[in-house]
Formats: structure tokens, sequence, C-alpha cells
């Protein structure tokens, strides 16, 4: 597995490198982001083979196309054309598509949205990843099937809100060939934003060992994203480290 954390500001970069992690996510949030991360020198070639991969903007409203054509858009298209500026190959993106949620012809329009969106990437050499919100394995299916070239980046979190059961479980089942991206943090369940704790690994009920375990059995062996404060990445890494050599052992 290769280990990564969140870069907000340069320094984040050296920080990372420092502790001897393979890559940064860098947050592309908005204009503003958008427009620091061209005027700065940082492209995506390190001599010691760290890399960057980047997370784009929240979507706002989900149920409302007109924000999203005329507002949410236009925004994840500058991010796209900011990671291809710094030579990132890899998006991820908030686009929900939970069908509890969103009204049919919402959804329908959504997922016309996303087809487009990975289209456009795609000319610019940069991989979108669908981050699960609330989604289900089916809910995920279908925005595959709608958008060819489409990613997943698993959010085990975020998979445990809204559910019983984390939906980890069934992602990985179903959709294990398309997840390209993972993020890991923890939480105590519940059904709201303010649930969402992003704890560190082990502070809450997530589990990790089972997932990681299914991850590692279906050939995952790819970039994972603690998204954590700088101060809790080198602990959490250690945990998961021991999780992914536990599951390795036959």
């Amino acid at each position: 597995m290769l280990y990564g954390g969140h870069v907000k500001e340069v320094e984040h970069i050296a920080l990372l490198r420092d502790l001897s992690f393979d890559f940064g996510e860098v947050i592309l949030r908005n204009r503003k982001a958008c427009d620091f991360w061209q005027e700065s020198a940082i492209r995506n070639r390190f001599d010691d083979g760290f890399f960057l991969v980047a997370h784009g903007p929240n979507e706002g409203p989900p149920n409302d196309p007109a924000h999203l054509r005329k507002k949410y858009l236009p925004i994840l298209e500058a991010v796209i054309g900011t990671a291809a500026a710094m030579e990132i190959g890899f998006l991820t993106v908030h686009f929900r598509m939970d069908h509890r949620f969103l009204e049919d012809g919402v959804l329908q329009e959504k997922r016309l949205m996303l087809a487009q969106i990975v289209e456009y990437a795609g000319k610019k050499g940069v991989t979108i990843g669908l981050e699960n919100l609330s989604e289900s394995a089916e809910d995920l299916a279908a925005a595959l099937e709608a958008a060819p070239g489409l990613r997943l980046t698993l959010d085990v979190g975020h998979a445990e809100l809204l559910t019983t059961r984390n939906r980890s479980f069934d992602i990985i089942a179903d959709l294990g060939d398309f997840i390209h991206h993972v993020h890991l943090h923890d939480n105590r369940g519940g059904s709201g934003p303010g649930d969402d704790l992003h704890l560190p690994v082990g502070q809450g009920i997530v589990d990790f060992a089972s997932i990681i375990g299914k991850l590692v059995g279906r050939g995952y062996d790819g970039t994972i994203t603690l998204e954590l404060k700088p101060e809790q990445l080198e602990e959490s890494r250690r945990v998961v480290q021991r999780m992914v050599l536990d599951a390795q052992v036959p």
C-alpha cells in the first residue's frame, strides 16, 4: 500500500515527505485554491518518488441541477484544469448519487453530468474518482455504468454513516475492480454531517481490520489517504500497516 495525507498548504508537502509518506492529496476546494496552486511552482515531479493526487470541491445542494450546472461544474472544470497543469493524474470528486435523497429526474441528469465530467477530465489526462458519501454499491454501479472511465474513491469513514453495516464490504465485493483510491478515518456511526468525525483509526467503531482484509483479499495494493490532522498521521499509518500485514498472512 501507498500512504498519504492531505495537502492544504505548501508546507504540508514537506511534512509528508519528512514523515516518509508516499504521496499527498492536494485539496482544491474553490477557485482561490486553484489560483494559488496554479501560480505555485509545484508540479507532480519529485526526485524521491513522492507524488500528488487531488481532491475537488463539495457540490453544494445535490438536488438543484441549475446550481450544479451554473456553479459546481464551472468550478470543477477549473479544478480539473489545475490538476492537469500540476501534472496530477487522479482527482476525487463529490457528486451525490444516493437514490434515497435525489429525485429520479435529478439523478438521471446528474449521471449525464458525471459522464461529461469524466470525458472532459479524460481529455486533460485526469482520471475522476467518485467518492462515496451515503451511496450503496448499487448507486455507485449505476454511476459507473453511466460514465465510462469513472473510477471510485472508497471512503471507509463515510461508509459507516446512515447504515447499520459499513457499506465498504458491499462496495469492495461488488465493485472492487473500480476502486482506484481509498480514504481512511474513523467515526462512531450516525446519520448527519456532524457525525463525520474524522477520528484517528481505532478511535471509533469502524471495523478497519475486516475492511482492509477484504481490500487485500481483492488484490488492492494502491493509495490510501489518511484524512486526519497532521499530528495524527504517523500512529494511524502504523495501525493500518499492521492490519495490512495481518491480512497478507495466509
